[in-house]
């Protein structure tokens, strides 16, 4: 299968494996679009998450404490960027050799155009590597973890680096056999 989900509970790893594997296929020049979220912090702890889009580097605040806009826990969701960082991935999605989305969860379905992107995705031929979103069992991720084309891998803080390892694998032996 080529469509990789990683889910997990808050910090058990699927960014930072998202993150190793991102790195190592840049730097054997592959070619990687989508969109990555990592956390913004301060001294008080995690403020909110960035939104990158991964074929330029560019980055927009994706949602804050201090930030407006719907509310998901205690962060305010800047539709607006999320929106316009989901058009671009989609239109460098051509031009990629993997797909990376960390992550598909409540902020980012909040987006018509990143549930455009993460179907495009998917349905591609490009291997696709996501961490998703465990406890929602409903909506458009529930509609995600069902579908027949995808693997979902469990990530646990004993595991991570078992699951990064059969990841790369998995996405090595799908580029090579292109």
């Amino acid at each position: 299968m080529k469509n990789l989900l990683l889910t997990g509970r808050p910090g058990s790893g699927k960014s930072t494996i998202i993150q190793q594997i991102v790195r190592d296929l840049k730097s054997r020049g592959i070619r990687i679009a989508g969109l990555y979220c990592p956390e913004i912090r301060g001294p008080e702890g995690r403020l909110g998450f960035k939104i990158v889009e991964l074929s330029s580097g560019e980055e927009r605040i994706l949602a804050h404490v201090k930030e407006k806009g719907p509310r998901v826990s205690k962060y305010g969701v800047n539709l607006a960027n999320l929106q316009e960082m989901s058009k671009k991935a989609i239109e460098s999605l051509s031009e990629a050799d993997v797909v990376v989305i960390d992550e598909i969860g409540p902020m980012e379905v909040m987006s018509p155009l990143f549930q455009e992107l993460v179907q495009k995705a998917l349905n591609s031929s490009k291997p696709v590597l996501s961490a998703i979103h465990k406890r929602t069992e409903r909506g458009f991720i529930a509609e995600i973890k069902s579908r027949k084309d995808v693997e979902i891998f469990e990530v646990t803080p004993t595991r991570r680096e078992e699951i990064a390892r059969e990841i790369k694998e998995r996405i090595e032996t799908l580029l090579s056999s292109k």
